[in-house]
């Protein structure tokens, strides 16, 4: 990175989590009877109408895969070439394309929001917390919103769940999927107010999509066309990872079971923005940042694949190695004890509730409906397990994380303590 490392980033690094990336001792492999059973038994129950699972090791070389689907709601069992819709996992792309912009002198992570969108100049705060909070007087910010910010989720925007009705409200109003430019989507965002806490404290929102809004007016180019000009080109994974469907390429129908059972979604009932959702049509002129990819788990896990090499890919390197030690380093929910975030990657502890303790230290992120991702710096593997469902039937199990200690457990490092 040309610009400095932040205090925290210093203090408490990656040291324990990566520092031989490069060439992890490959151990054995255990017997993946257990997983295909576990991974067969969810979605045979209904809790999924399909799951696929990928692991990977850094060179590319496939560890584990394994696809199931239940014929009453998926009509084929996923490949590694099936499209899928992204959601928040779209988050990690962004980040990427945004460092590799501060490498090259575009932008800063301290520079105001500001000097690239000057109208957010009038974004107030909601003035209290509380039951009396929406019938407060809106303030100014306390200090300016910087990109930053915008990494870490600690801008004040959010998604409608805060809980605040006025702020909930107001951002399904917005329904930003449909706004018709990048100029229309920054003139929804400013009509919101910010969460009462403010700038600096941590609120899981937007500020991703703000970030795709950003890197175009510093690059004076659309936001898809930064992503294939820092990541996707040089990876190799422009027919693999991007904004738009292929012509004729369909997803998977949308499906919930937060009522306990498997059913098509309602029309807007995936609500993330209100009602409106990423068409990834072909003339697609908004591309929301921290939301709106679709891929193949192919073409996602060469991605991981990159961040696990610590920038570098296939001969092509995208980030410094420092930038991406950087990315993972602990920023916020430093007092959790599941872990704690990077730039939008949480790093695990270890510790979960209602699972047995796993390994510590992966890099793990997911998106809305479904779709997780893990790294693990230290044995050099990467993987995906994929579905496309909004609340899976799972009685409130975390099943993605189950599995993932399952792989662990039977697969990866069997015979190994947490």
């Amino acid at each position: 990175m040309k610009t400095a490392r932040t205090a925290i980033a210093t203090l408490v690094g990656a040291a324990w989590l990566s520092a031989c990336v490069a060439a992890p001792e490959e151990a054995p492999l255990g017997a993946p009877g257990p997983v295909n059973a576990a991974i067969d038994g969810v979605v045979d129950d209904g809790a999924f109408p399909f799951l696929y699972v990928r692991v990977e090791r850094l060179d590319g070389s496939l560890v584990y895969e394994r696809s199931a689907a239940n014929p009453d709601f998926a009509a084929a069992a996923p490949t590694g070439e099936t499209w899928m819709r992204l959601w928040s996992m779209t988050k990690t792309v962004t980040i990427a394309a945004i460092l590799s912009l501060e490498e090259d002198g575009v932008l800063s992570r301290t520079d105001p929001v500001t000097d690239y969108i000057p109208e957010f100049a009038g974004l107030r705060v909601l003035g209290a917390e509380g039951e009396a909070a929406c019938d407060a007087p809106l303030r100014a910010p306390r200090r300016a919103m910087t990109i930053e910010d915008l990494l870490n989720h600690t801008d004040g925007f959010y998604y409608p769940f805060t809980g605040y009705d006025c702020l909930d409200e107001a951002m399904r109003a917005a329904r930003l999927p449909e706004a018709a430019s990048s100029e229309d989507a920054i003139a929804r965002i400013s009509g919101l107010a910010l969460h009462p806490g403010g700038l600096g404290e941590y609120n899981y929102g937007i500020g991703t999509l703000v970030l795709g809004l950003v890197a175009e007016r510093a690059t004076g180019m659309a936001f898809d066309a930064v992503v294939e000009a820092h990541i996707t080109a040089p990876l190799g994974l422009t027919e693999t990872l991007r904004y738009t469907l292929p012509e004729g390429v369909e997803t998977a129908p949308q499906m919930v079971g937060a009522d306990g059972a498997l059913r098509l979604a309602r029309p807007g009932e995936l609500d993330i923005f209100g009602g409106p959702v990423p068409d990834y049509a072909a003339d697609t002129r908004v591309f929301l940042a921290g939301e709106g990819m679709v891929g193949t788990p192919e073409g996602y896990t060469a991605f991981l694949r990159m961040m696990g090499n610590l920038g570098a890919l296939g001969g092509a390197r995208l980030l410094e190695e420092d930038t991406v030690r950087d990315w993972y380093a602990p920023k916020t929910q430093l007092d959790s004890p599941y872990g704690h975030n990077g730039f939008n990657i949480w790093v695990t502890s270890g510790q979960f509730d209602d699972l047995p303790d796993q390994k510590p230290g992966l890099l793990v992120g997911g998106g809305y409906e479904g779709t997780a991702f893990w790294i693990d710096m230290d044995a050099g593997y990467v993987g995906l397990i994929m579905s496309q469902v909004l609340g899976p039937a799972t009685g409130g199990v975390d099943e993605v994380s189950r599995l993932r200690g399952l792989i662990y457990e039977h697969i990866l490092e069997p015979g190994a303590q947490p």
